[in-house]
């Protein structure tokens, strides 16, 4: 599979397509005027206590406050296996400072989410300065490598933090694992250096611009290409891999014809897919994506396939072709939260055992964690997957000023 990553910049705003064998799978986007928020840490005030809905809402800076929940507090002696014992009302007070981080970003009318268990995230580690304890990416599945990496992870780890190995960290060398950690923890004293004093709120750390943490992500990573259509972005990518991996650096490559890139690579028409209703299979079938504040519903459709053997065949076959659509369309679309697939009702219970491994199976390629949780007694399948960001729909999108967001409108008596 070839892997490319494209990265257009305008004056408003700065776009990296995700491509895999030529199609797109994923794309960011970063409004230049938008103040970023996920993965900074601030220096907060505890605004409100909430006991009955076991939570705190912390004044951060950002024009809106931050939503903290008891499970996200850190306790020096706190015991994961008994998550849910702690009440924030023992944990935080009003008008408290507080160290906290972003985990999730605003999202539509829903507060930004905040942790105070703090993580760095280098090119090759994630630290956790305020909490013990060493993991392994759940990504490399090779027994001995992952003992080797536990092996490093436990002698290099600092007392009294922990340490997590990230995928790209397969087959590195224990000195270049090192370097990594060194750098961050240059990062962490920093933060605490700024935490001393200052304004509250305030912010201590600010996430890399769009385009840094993509080279952040990809050292040592299966990236064949990174192609920019910005002279300054692309000497910047290369200065900043000439500091952190030279390795890199050859596969940064400048687009410089006369023409839009992400027409010239059709990216432009598959986001024009991802924004539509619905969307349509090779074979004449076709998906339907609706979305409720709750959950997403996907509906599965035959269309215009008849199949050629029998209706048991052809409802297998278009909904394996399907699952290929899903899989990439909500990694395409970011859709977080709860998701219900409406596939075709089959008869057969060996076949709709194949549907559910094949969705567990296209799903292996998203970076955002996907649960596939079963099938229900309605034949409804249902999933999960984290969600982080606003989606794309979200992003790109605002709200019908006709119809108030429903989609229709009202019938006019003649």
């Amino acid at each position: 599979m070839i892997k490319e990553i494209l990265i257009d910049t305008k004056s408003d705003q700065t776009r990296a397509a995700f491509l895999e064998d030529g199609e797109l799978v994923e794309l960011h986007i970063e409004l230049n005027e938008k103040e970023k928020h996920l993965g900074n840490i601030y220096r907060g005030k505890v605004d409100r206590v909430l006991p009955g809905m076991q939570c705190g809402f912390i004044d951060i800076g950002t024009g809106k406050n931050a939503y903290l929940s008891a499970d996200d507090v850190l306790q020096v002696n706190r015991n994961d296996n008994n998550r849910g014992s702690l009440k924030i009302e023992n944990a935080i007070r009003q008008g408290q400072e507080l160290t906290v981080q972003v985990i999730k970003d605003i999202i539509g009318t829903k507060a930004a989410k905040v942790t105070t268990n703090i993580s760095l995230p280098g090119n090759l580690t994630v630290l956790f300065p305020l909490s013990a304890g060493v993991g392994i990416s759940k990504k490399i599945d090779n027994d001995m490598e992952r003992k080797r990496l536990k092996d490093i992870a436990e002698e290099l780890c600092p007392e009294g933090m922990g340490l997590v190995i990230r995928t790209v960290a397969e087959g590195v060398e224990p000195q270049l694992i090192e370097n990594d950690i060194k750098y961050i923890l240059q990062i962490w004293e920093e933060v605490k250096r700024k935490e001393q004093k200052g304004n509250v709120p305030r912010c201590l750390y600010k996430e890399p611009n769009l385009v840094q943490r993509l080279a952040r992500d990809s050292v040592n990573s299966d990236i064949k290409r990174f192609i920019l259509s910005d002279r300054k972005e692309f000497e910047d990518l290369l200065g900043l891999f000439e500091e952190i991996a030279p390795e890199m650096k050859a596969r940064v490559k400048f687009f410089c014809k006369d023409y839009d890139l992400f027409s010239f690579y059709n990216v432009e028409s598959a986001i024009k897919e991802a924004l539509s209703k619905k969307v349509w299979l090779k074979s004449g079938g076709y998906l339907v994506f609706d979305y409720t504040e709750a959950l997403t519903v996907i509906d599965v459709n035959t269309g215009r396939y008849v199949g050629k053997n029998n209706e048991e065949d052809t409802m297998l076959k278009t909904n394996l072709e399907a699952i290929q659509m899903i899989a990439r369309q909500i990694r395409l679309r970011d859709i977080g939260g709860i998701i219900l697939v409406d596939f075709i009702d089959m008869k057969e219970r060996t076949n709709k055992e194949a549907v559910i491994t094949s969705l567990i199976q296209a799903c292996k390629n998203d970076r955002t964690r996907v649960v596939v949780v079963g099938m229900t007694g309605l034949g409804l399948v249902e999933m999960t997957r984290k969600k982080i960001r606003n989606t794309l729909n979200q992003i790109l999108t605002h709200q019908c000023p006709m119809c108030g967001g429903n989609g229709r409108v009202e019938t006019k008596n003649s």
